[in-house]
């Protein structure tokens, strides 16, 4: 296995950064954090109608929504159609036919939009204003840091499948909408409540509910559903990436 050299992960983590934080790129997370805010008002606003005041029920809603669109978005759009990007403007070859070897362009791709997508889960809960414990934070964090990954690895597999960005934000959307609309619409039908359960979205959602009855315990089911969809997902990345012959060497 090649090893890793500080300089040149460094390298493709600022190029990394300043691709998340143009002005094409931070409209996503910037909008799961505004949609949090406004189903909060909506929901204070219903209940206020009906004499009632704002439940850890609805709380917990406005989260679920803001936190799914934030990992799905965010992890998927950003790093898909950043890599496509990198492919119109033949930067992406330019890399991996340099010194970059794949395990540094991996982590420098993968690492900021991680970074990025748990930070905006962290002001998702504040905006939304759930209350969490010391280790209902722990258990936050861990969780969408898992969550965040397989996004984010399967966005790199979309950007790598695709042509250019136009084509990276097209197949994204179906994925990236079963993603969202399942484990927000689960309550619906029975079935989607099942289907829910076996995405990673679907665990994050059950953990704000868990949490936001106070019960902070690790649910095994749903953690061996997210470390089994990671690695799912960074088989067939590796696979894609071999096939597409950007690997120097």
């Amino acid at each position: 296995m090649k090893g890793i050299h500080k300089n040149k992960l460094g390298a493709v983590l600022e190029m990394k950064w300043r691709t998340l934080f143009s002005k094409n790129f931070i409209v996503m997370p910037l909008f799961s954090v505004g949609i949090t805010f406004i189903m909060k008002l909506l929901y204070q606003t219903l209940a206020a109608k009906g004499g009632e005041t704002m439940s850890n029920t609805l709380l917990a809603m406005a989260l679920s929504l803001g936190a799914t669109m934030n990992i799905s978005m965010t992890g998927i759009l950003c790093t898909g159609m950043s890599l496509a990007e990198e492919k119109e403007k033949h930067t992406l070859r330019a890399l991996m036919t340099s010194s970059v070897n794949g395990l540094e362009f991996f982590l420098g791709s993968i690492l900021p939009v991680v970074a990025m997508m748990v930070v905006v889960n962290i002001l998702v809960t504040l905006v939304a204003g759930v209350r969490l414990t010391v280790s209902g934070w722990g258990l936050w964090l861990g969780v969408s840091l898992l969550c965040a990954i397989a996004s984010g690895v399967l966005g790199m597999i979309l950007g790598i499948c695709a042509k250019d960005q136009m084509t990276a934000s097209t197949v994204s959307t179906v994925p990236m909408l079963i993603l969202v609309m399942i484990p927000n619409f689960r309550g619906f039908n029975p079935v989607l409540d099942k289907i829910g359960d076996f995405l990673f979205t679907g665990v994050l959602q059950n953990i704000i509910r868990d949490l936001v009855q106070r019960d902070s315990g690790v649910d095994l089911t749903g953690l061996v559903v997210i470390l089994g969809e990671i690695l799912l997902a960074v088989l067939v990345f590796l696979y894609v990436y071999r096939k597409n012959g950007y690997d120097a060497g």
